[in-house]
């Protein structure tokens, strides 16, 4: 199976706040921020042509701009895997970070994946009727 790729690096640093020089670490996180982006919107609606790659330049730009939006909240969180975001609490000593001594994040699924992915690949898709406003508002 071949993985689709919905942006180059070359599209990262025209949106990006901070383009970036290593092009092949870019081209490695889009790939995996197209996974995260195919799997937000699995239960989308829309055209593709042969490859599986949208047809409506509207939706297309809309997985351009959400996969560059998450590879740009890794490079702000240093987190590409989501490793510290799903790390829950972190305790030293008596001071316990990221949760309540219940052990309940509070979190909604939601802030979750916003903590992984970031806010604004959320509003990208949730504005693109790509995703429903239950994930985009849990």
């Amino acid at each position: 199976m071949t993985i689709r790729v919905y942006a180059t690096p070359d599209d990262y640093n025209e949106v990006a706040e901070e383009p970036v020089e290593d092009t092949t670490l870019i081209a490695k996180r889009l790939r995996s921020a197209s996974v995260e982006v195919e799997k937000l919107t699995r239960r989308a609606s829309y055209t593709t042509d042969e490859d599986g790659f949208p047809t409506d330049e509207t939706i297309s730009d809309a997985f351009t701009e959400a996969t560059c939006a998450i590879v740009e909240h890794w490079q702000d969180t240093d987190d590409p895997r989501g490793v510290d975001a799903a790390s829950g609490a972190v305790s030293i000593l008596s001071v316990s970070l990221g949760t309540t001594s219940s052990g309940k994040s509070g979190l909604t699924e939601r802030d979750k994946l916003a903590q992984r992915i970031g806010d604004k690949a959320i509003d990208i898709l949730t504005n693109a009727g790509l995703i429903g406003s239950a994930v985009a508002h849990s």
